[in-house]
């Protein structure tokens, strides 16, 4: 992400500056300007944007380009990711490259290819290739699937294709493919429009591991206890109150965050009827989900607070104890998700429990459920 954003900012910056703007971390390169040429040191990952975008020397990871006119001339090991006015990946691709352009020239790709452009030409692939242009040329062998959406196809002496090879075309009657690049029983033509609905399964898609989809949940069960101590940290008392009024009554609670809730939502259907008030939509919006963020991420911690209090245990005093709660609240939350339908509910109430909570202390007194009933 934080690269992303840096390639993003330069992008945006580096039309209107006369100079190159270079930044170097470890060894990754951060490059923009009118007109750049990389030629050494080595680096490991390298980023670029500018008018013309030159890459002569070898790059060891992934190489990042933005611009009008962009030649990759040196080897990239990792991945390249390319979008300009036109785009010449001449050098040798270690992994997968991601191109877009007006005019799109590939040479040699390891890996998978992904190109969206008028005007492309493709050499040979490792992997599968996906190709969405206007004019389209294949002079090299692909190692996989090939799906190509085009107007007009030319194969060169040397195309062939190992997987399948699916073609879109408006007039598919127009579309020939020799023996030699693919057998008919593998070669399937089918109209245009039909692009849309096609079956993808054939296409390799990413699938995070288990210890991923673990991990992330971890990641997120810390967050939200890191977010709810941070709160106790800074206002403890206002915490303890949101908390004891919460369970003492949790249905008035819930009812209480349906109501805000409704209100906040409909809010803004009325602030589009009045025309000038559509401007404030955007803000009601923003409200909204600031404050279903903030009620689910109460109501996770006084589900933790209540399972604690339910087995018998005395409330803890330190912040450290009070994390602890809230992870168990949100692991249980986040647990209950698993289950169809009635997971569903379940989170439900709990964020409508804690925007029913928040809105008894933000509303004015007397005003849905009163502060003082915690105490009751």
């Amino acid at each position: 992400m934080l690269r992303s954003l840096i390639l993003a900012s330069c992008l945006l910056t580096g039309p209107v500056l006369a100079d190159t703007s270079l930044l170097t971390i470890t060894q990754d390169r951060y490059e923009a300007g009118a007109n750049l040429r990389f030629d050494g040191p080595p680096v490991q990952d390298l980023f670029m944007a500018g008018n013309r975008v030159v890459v002569a020397a070898p790059v060891a990871g992934s190489a990042h380009l933005a611009g009008r006119r962009m030649t990759v001339e040196g080897a990239v090991a990792g991945d390249v990711f390319a979008a300009g006015y036109r785009v010449e990946v001449a050098g040798a691709v270690g992994g997968d490259a991601t191109a877009m352009g007006y005019e799109v020239i590939t040479g040699s790709v390891a890996g998978n290819l992904r190109v969206t452009g008028s005007e492309i030409t493709i050499g040979p692939v490792g992997g599968y290739a996906l190709i969405i242009g206007a004019d389209v040329s294949l002079t090299g062998s692909i190692a996989g699937d090939a799906v190509l959406v085009a107007d007009d196809i030319r194969f060169g002496p040397e195309a062939t294709v190992a997987g399948s090879l699916t073609i879109y075309a408006e007039d598919p009657e127009r579309v020939r493919v020799p023996e030699t690049v693919a057998p008919a029983a593998r070669v399937t033509i089918e109209q245009r429009a039909n692009y849309d609905r096609a079956d993808w399964s054939r296409m390799a898609s990413p699938s995070p591991a288990l210890w991923q989809i673990v991990g992330g949940f971890l990641v997120g069960v810390l967050i939200s206890g890191l977010i709810l101590a941070m709160v106790i940290a800074i206002a403890p008392k206002a915490v303890q109150s949101w908390r004891e009024l919460a369970l003492a009554h949790p249905g008035r609670a819930i009812w209480s965050g349906f109501l805000v809730t409704s209100a906040l939502a409909g809010s803004g259907f009325v602030l589009m009827l009045t025309i000038i008030g559509m401007f404030l939509l955007p803000v009601m919006l923003i409200v909204t989900a600031v404050a279903i963020f903030a009620g689910y991420a109460l109501g996770s911690y006084v589900l933790g607070v209540g399972l604690w209090l339910a087995a018998g245990r005395a409330m803890p005093d330190g912040i450290a104890g009070k994390f602890g709660l809230a992870c168990l609240g949100a692991f249980i939350a986040g647990l209950a998700w698993l289950v169809p339908v009635a997971g569903w509910f379940f989170v439900l109430g709990l964020t409508m429990l804690g925007i029913g909570t928040l809105a008894a202390f933000v509303l004015p007194r007397g005003m849905l459920l009163r502060r003082s009933e915690a105490a009751t």
